[in-house]
């Protein structure tokens, strides 16, 4: 998602690995290759919520269109104006403020600069029919964490210990 500047995608699938039933999988990470982890925590640094995703604002105004852009920051601004700006100026409510109208105006119009530029991508039906099949039931948060669970049950301290004295070569 992050080579085809799919920052929307990218975020699902961030905010996917971030969720309990993939995050509490500790030896399921602790397996996954370093190089792995490092491209992850990458992503997490362009798609990181600080400083307003200040990270991704700014990778976002560097990249070349075609894009998707994260539409929760642009909610969020919307948000921010409606909240943050009145409507009319005075208390009479005969003037309309103009300012509020603009800042929208201004989000309205990046989110639009985005529209303009196409994908050139080509369907590849065996991907398609894999991704079709494995979502077709959509599980819900419960029925994941219990699969989580299967994957990897809870260990007691002392069921710690022991399996990583065995996985050291201890035992």
């Amino acid at each position: 998602m992050r080579s085809l500047n799919n920052f929307n995608s990218l975020m699902a699938i961030l905010a996917a690995f971030n969720s309990a039933p993939v995050h509490r999988l500790q030896r399921t990470w602790n397996g996954t290759a370093s190089k792995d982890k490092k491209l992850l925590e990458g992503l997490k640094q362009v798609m990181d919520s600080t400083g307003n995703f200040s990270n991704y604002r700014k990778t976002l105004h560097s990249i070349q269109p075609p894009c998707v852009p994260f539409l929760g920051t642009y909610l969020t601004d919307l948000t921010f104006i409606e909240d943050g700006n009145k409507d009319m100026l005075n208390a009479d409510k005969q003037l309309i403020n103009f300012d509020k109208r603009l800042k929208v105006a201004v989000v309205i119009r990046e989110i639009q600069q985005y529209q303009s530029m196409q994908y050139c991508l080509q369907p590849v039906d065996i991907i398609e029919q894999y991704l079709v099949s494995k979502f077709k039931t959509v599980r819900s948060i419960d029925d994941l964490y219990d699969l989580s669970l299967k994957i990897e049950p809870r260990e007691s301290n002392d069921d710690t210990v022991l399996r990583l004295l065995q996985e050291s070569g201890f035992v």
